[in-house]
């Protein structure tokens, strides 16, 4: 684990512990995915983590953040607090009926995404897009990394003008 960036990400969640609620694409789109195993990717509060242990699932959080998981180390069963810089976290092969991957990105992940998923089972994405930075997505980039799955859901969308980048991509697609 890097110091520099859990210091970095401690420091961001000692000022602001951020939104508790789940993000709308999964509440939308949750239903999709078997009930089991869950992953979630850079999960920081663990608000997504826990809105899935709610409906059952047993929950894989995983960010560099110790303040973040702090904030619901314990507070479930249901979910496996890793405290793990996913820089060089490796994701089990075959394991999880759903994987979120909520405003986080390493391109690094993408094949262990699809190997960590088991047939049928559900990825749910959502991040920016700017061409013009190597910290974002691509336009179409995840169309293209996850062309093997049969996609339920994509789509780019501007966001408000308070927002760090111009757009967002929302993408949920079940592993064939």
């Amino acid at each position: 684990m890097t110091e520099q960036d859990q210091k970095k990400w401690n420091e961001r969640y000692l000022n602001n512990i951020g939104n508790q609620e789940p993000s709308d694409i999964i509440l939308k789109y949750v239903s999709l995915a078997p009930t089991g195993n869950a992953l979630d990717i850079a999960c920081g509060n663990g608000r997504n983590s826990k809105f899935l242990a709610q409906k059952g699932f047993h929950v894989d959080a995983v960010d560099i953040s110790n303040i973040a998981l702090s904030q619901f180390t314990g507070d479930d069963t249901h979910i496996n607090v890793i405290c793990q810089d996913i820089d060089t976290w490796q994701i089990p092969q075959n394991h999880y009926q759903l994987i979120i991957n909520i405003r986080f990105l390493d391109r690094r992940l993408f094949p262990m995404i699809k190997n960590g998923l088991k047939p049928g089972g559900v990825l749910i994405f959502e991040s920016f897009i700017d061409d013009k930075k190597d910290y974002c997505l691509k336009s179409n980039e995840l169309l293209h990394a996850f062309k093997s799955f049969r996609i339920v859901y994509y789509e780019k969308k501007e966001n408000e003008p308070s927002e760090k980048f111009d757009q967002s991509v929302y993408f949920v697609g079940i592993k064939k």
